[in-house]
């Protein structure tokens, strides 16, 4: 369905904005940014970075998704997806009712082979199948965990955690925060009863990611060095499988740092990573499902100079990027999403443009449902007079 010109992330800011009895100047100062800045994102010609969104949504009072316009409704019935939430949340639902007298669990290891899978469609960033098969999962898990015997009981909590983590990515991703966060507080449940302090780390994690939507870095900070205590208490904590999850965790404290505009922290964080990723010696891409070695390093290096406005840096590191074939396939495509980002903001619009094509063509579902994509192409879009086929090509399947 087509969009409104004047239906963008600067748009809906200026709305909220002029309820709130706020001037442009007025948000900027309480939001920490330039007039200038609240200008161009509203006139719809500058980008508005995740970190702007998150400070001028805390000022609004707003959520972040209430500004980046999602769920995409539209699109989401375009690919079927929409239907498959309802059944999602209704599974959710189950963790306390006990059994289900009509389900007769498979042995374990048949429902954790079924449980992975999912995670690797996650991690591709494939949600269909995800949102098809999920909710049968987590009724036949959910019913596993009551009647199994003890012997299979940390198992069993371990692989619902993940049901509950591959729930949560389907959901954040889709742009269903609050069903997300329900997704995630369930797999900080079944952690415990798991006894597995890297799952519980690694909830901690994502639970920080949600906290920078909302603009707090300081409690996000807060949440990962409660990650790291736990991380300490595993029986190998320098195992391949610890150090992984650190060196995850220490890169998420990048960019809470970089959303604080601390350059210092940043590079502590970072270094700090890569003394991890030394460590390790090796790329590792699915280790807790959570993927970490040198290669991640540089590309948070690339991510947090943008977030940080230092745009040639993030070129100079990007130069030297290269990612190893069974690097996922999501943190390729999001590398590539804030590429785009960058280039738009140095005024380089075939780059841009280029670096759109790639997120597509590498986590194509991905791209299509990410609040930065749209809102690139849309400052892309304004800029021109009239839109290159490519560019219109890219503004029209994501539904714009």
């Amino acid at each position: 369905m087509p969009h409104p010109q004047d239906d963008h992330i600067g748009a809906r800011i200026a709305d909220y904005r002029k309820l709130r009895h706020l001037t442009q100047a007025g948000l900027a100062q309480r939001a920490s940014i330039s007039r200038g800045t609240v200008a161009k994102i509203e006139a719809g010609l500058s980008p508005a970075t995740p970190p702007i969104v998150a400070a001028v949504a805390r000022v609004l009072e707003v959520d972040v998704a209430i500004l980046n316009g999602q769920p995409y409704v539209s699109e989401l019935q375009a690919d079927h997806l929409d239907r498959l939430i309802a059944p999602l949340s209704d599974a959710l639902d189950l963790y306390d009712l006990g059994p289900d007298p009509e389900i007769i669990p498979r042995p374990i290891q048949q429902i954790a082979d079924d449980v992975d899978r999912l995670c690797a469609h996650a991690c591709a960033t494939e949600y269909r199948d995800i949102g098809a098969r999920l909710p049968g999962l987590l009724g036949e898990l959910t019913t596993a965990f009551c009647v199994l015997p003890n012997s299979h009981r940390h198992r069993t909590a371990a692989t619902l955690g993940w049901a509950y983590w591959t729930a949560y990515e389907f959901a954040y991703r889709l742009g269903y925060h609050d069903l997300a966060t329900i997704a995630l507080e369930r797999m900080g449940w079944m952690a415990e009863q798991a006894q597995d302090p890297l799952l519980l780390a690694l909830r901690y994690r994502h639970r920080s990611a949600m906290l920078l939507r909302r603009g707090k870095s300081e409690l996000a900070l807060r949440v990962l060095d409660r990650a790291h205590h736990l991380v300490g208490q595993h029986s190998a904590p320098r195992s391949v499988d610890a150090l992984a999850v650190t060196g995850t965790l220490h890169l998420a404290g990048a960019i809470a740092a970089a959303q604080a505009a601390d350059g210092d922290a940043v590079e502590g964080y970072l270094s700090l990573a890569r003394q991890t990723a030394k460590q390790i010696g090796r790329d590792v891409p699915t280790v807790y499902w959570a993927s970490f070695g040198d290669t991640n390093v540089r590309h948070f290096e690339v991510a947090s100079s943008v977030q940080l406005g230092h745009l040639g840096q993030a070129m100079k590191t990007a130069r030297t990027l290269r990612f190893p074939a069974d690097h996922p396939r999501m943190r390729i495509g999001r590398y590539h999403i804030e590429m785009a980002q960058a280039y738009a903001q140095m005024g380089k619009a075939e780059a841009a443009e280029d670096a759109l094509h790639q997120a597509r063509r590498v986590a194509p579902q991905q791209a299509r449902y990410h609040p930065l994509v749209r809102e690139t192409i849309a400052v892309l879009v304004r800029r021109r007079r009239r839109a290159p086929d490519g560019l219109a090509a890219l503004a029209a399947w994501v539904g714009m």
